[in-house]
């Protein structure tokens, strides 16, 4: 304790004794000679400046306590400054104002005199040691006080935070009492209403006058149940005070007492009209748009489903060539399944998630072979001019996404030309200069236009033309992913799409591709039946789906080739460790655990460089595929099938038993 004594005794030699008595033991005093100085070193709420008071008596009765009772009245909660009374010993009674001055000092010790010397140092310690304890407790105090008011400063915070994040997302917030139905709000949340000041008194029935006659029931029963299960959670169409209609969406919670029982509901408000006009408009295509979120893999799961049918269908029909109805039949399915393959490859343009194999196109030998194609899908009110040049430098692009967008646009502009007209399909040679207005990097391309004479479009239409899921045609008619389609196809070629439009006048679709350097391809037509295996070579097939795996293998083994079919790349890695000998592998790409793409490097780093086909429905980025490695996407044709692994066993080296791919390590 490092606070002092404070002595006051003006009479004799008192307080000089005290004070060398307290000293003598350790205990640090100061003498005071009188009220005023007692008060300044006690400081003016004796927050400190004393350990305790010793006064005497008659110093008591001879001065005006008042300011000394006041200075002890403001002392703050943690402090009650401990006075050590010197007492006359008198047997006379105290009179009543002696006795109101010693009870004002509050916490006092009364020695009698005369007095021993250690019941003086005895009552010292005992005032200095409580003293000691209220300065611990003053610590601890303002340890609390500081934690509360960083936790008051976090709450405040996080209640500006909250209260800027809710405005930002345009949301209003809402508290009610469950008790007597009153509801306190956000200014924001009388907005959404259509109010243009806040109400003074806000209630459930005030909401409900609001919300749509055919919704009310509805709502009503959404707020009982609520009170049960916790969560409310509606979306509601609204005519607001300004008269105008909204949607709007309400979400509380329930918060309970001690008891478990519910009294108030918390929660938000939040207009949602523009998202529930984007979901009118697109009404036609909400299970288009449940896909479109997850368009890669649901995409790829639906290629694997129409890998087996398409195979199955294609063996069926080569073993009943005779039965004119099943091959009818036959061909109905397989024209129904490849419209199904379109429509996923759309999905994955507009994902740019499709595998493209681009590769030196000739763009007018690919129209010249379309062109019968796209005029009997326009009818013959609808004339198609073609304005394609001799001799135009290859485009690097895939071909078949190509035709289908080509085929796509043919089709948007039958739409747009109800009562007939003309389609013009241009191609020529453009060059992008360094600064061009198109985005493209710099360099030689091949520009194909497509130009209509129909309604055209107005400004808002053609701001939106291209995006996914968006179309002006009626409920049925269109799925909103042609123009996005070709527009993932031009991006991802290293290309870009424009567009231009008019009403009354027409559209113009404008298609950018980059050259190739590389000689066209050659096209070849796809032959009617499979070519069967040269040889009985044996083939490793991997695929983690049962149902194309099995299918693909009957594919094969129908065209005669032995195949050892395996799940996983790590079980095809295990045969091939454990002594299996194979000519070819056939693989997935997308597998649980290694990718077909490291399948085929880990062979290859195992052993001689065994041919590879991958089989996928997309492949990512694709980065991990080996340059030379060649891709069929699924769904696959027998014949396509049969066509690549002969091609790739034809130009293997000889498939031998000494020639097979074995894995020892």
């Amino acid at each position: 304790m490092d606070d002092p004594v404070l002595i006051l005794a003006p009479r004799g030699r008192d307080a000089a004794i005290a004070a060398d008595l307290l000293a003598r033991h350790a205990i640090r005093a100061e003498v005071v000679t009188d009220l005023p100085a007692l008060i300044a070193a006690l400081g003016t709420d004796a927050r400190a400046g004393a350990g305790a008071v010793l006064l005497t008596e008659e110093a008591l009765a001879t001065m005006d306590d008042g300011p000394l009772a006041a200075t002890l009245a403001a002392q703050p909660g943690w402090s009650d400054l401990p006075f050590i009374l010197l007492a006359n010993g008198g047997r006379a009674p105290r009179s009543a104002e002696a006795a109101r001055r010693v009870e004002a000092l509050g916490n006092v010790v009364l020695l009698e005199r005369p007095l021993h010397a250690e019941a003086l140092l005895g009552a010292v310690r005992s005032a200095l040691k409580a003293r000691g304890r209220q300065y611990e407790l003053r610590a601890a105090a303002r340890t609390l006080e500081r934690a509360v008011a960083d936790r008051t400063r976090e709450l405040e915070t996080a209640s500006a935070s909250l209260a800027f994040a809710l405005e930002a997302a345009g949301m209003g917030s809402w508290d009610m009492d469950l008790a007597t139905g009153l509801i306190e709000r956000s200014a924001r949340h009388d907005e959404i209403f259509g109010y243009a000041e806040p109400l003074p008194r806000w209630s459930f029935e005030t909401m409900l006058r609001h919300v749509d006659p055919r919704q009310r029931a509805g709502v009503a029963q959404a707020f009982e149940d609520a009170q049960v299960s916790g969560h409310f959670d509606v979306e509601l169409a609204i005519t607001g005070a300004d008269g105008n209609a909204r949607w709007i969406t309400k979400k509380g919670r329930i918060r309970h007492d001690a008891a478990g029982r519910p009294v108030r509901m918390t929660g938000v408000v939040a207009d949602i009209t523009a998202r529930k006009e984007a979901d009118v408009q697109l009404a036609q295509a909400q299970k288009m748009d449940a896909i479109g979120q997850l368009t890669g893999g649901v995409a790829h799961d639906f290629n694997n489903l129409l890998t087996p049918i398409v195979g199955s269908l294609d063996m069926v029909r080569r073993r009943h060539r005779d039965d004119e109805r099943t091959q009818r039949m036959i061909g109905n399915a397989l024209q129904a399944a490849e419209r199904a393959a379109t429509l996923t490859q759309r999905l994955l343009a507009f994902a740019r998630r499709q595998a493209l194999q681009p590769r030196a196109v000739d763009v007018g030998a690919l129209i010249d072979g379309i062109v019968d194609l796209i005029r009997r899908s326009l009818g013959p009110t609808i004339r198609v001019v073609l304005e394609v040049p001799r001799h135009l430098p290859p485009a690097s692009v895939d071909p078949n996404q190509l035709e289908l967008a080509l085929l796509n646009l043919a089709i948007n502009a039958r739409d747009a030309m109800p009562a007939g007209g003309q389609l013009t399909i241009t191609a020529s040679a453009a060059t992008a200069g360094e600064r061009n207005l198109l985005g493209l990097v710099p360099g030689d391309y091949v520009r194909l236009l497509a130009t209509d004479t129909g309604t055209g479009m107005d400004k808002a239409t053609l701001a939106r033309a291209a995006e996914p899921f968006f179309s002006t045609k009626g409920v049925g008619k269109g799925t909103g992913l042609g123009l996005s389609m070709i527009h993932g196809l031009a991006a991802q070629s290293g290309g870009t799409l424009r567009l231009d439009s008019a009403l009354g006048i027409g559209t113009t679709v404008e298609l950018w591709l980059p050259i190739s350097h590389d000689p066209a391809e050659q096209v070849v037509e796809r032959p009617v039946d499979p070519t069967a295996a040269r040889e009985a070579a044996r083939i490793l097939l991997v695929d983690d789906e049962d149902i194309v795996r099995g299918a693909t293998a009957d594919m094969l083994r129908d065209i005669g080739y032995d195949v050892v079919e395996a799940r996983s790349a790590s079980q095809a890695l295990a045969m091939l460790r454990g002594g299996a000998a194979v000519d070819l592998l056939v693989t997935d790409y997308l597998m649980p655990g290694m990718t077909g793409a490291a399948l085929i490097t880990e062979c290859r780093t195992g052993g001689p460089a065994i041919p590879a086909l991958l089989i996928t429905g997309y492949a990512a980025a694709g980065e991990d595929v080996p340059a030379d490695v060649p891709r069929l996407a699924k769904p696959f044709r027998q014949v396509d099938l049969a066509a690549r692994v002969d091609d790739l066993l034809t130009a293997a080296p000889s498939s031998s038993g000494g020639g097979r791919l074995r894995l020892v390590r």
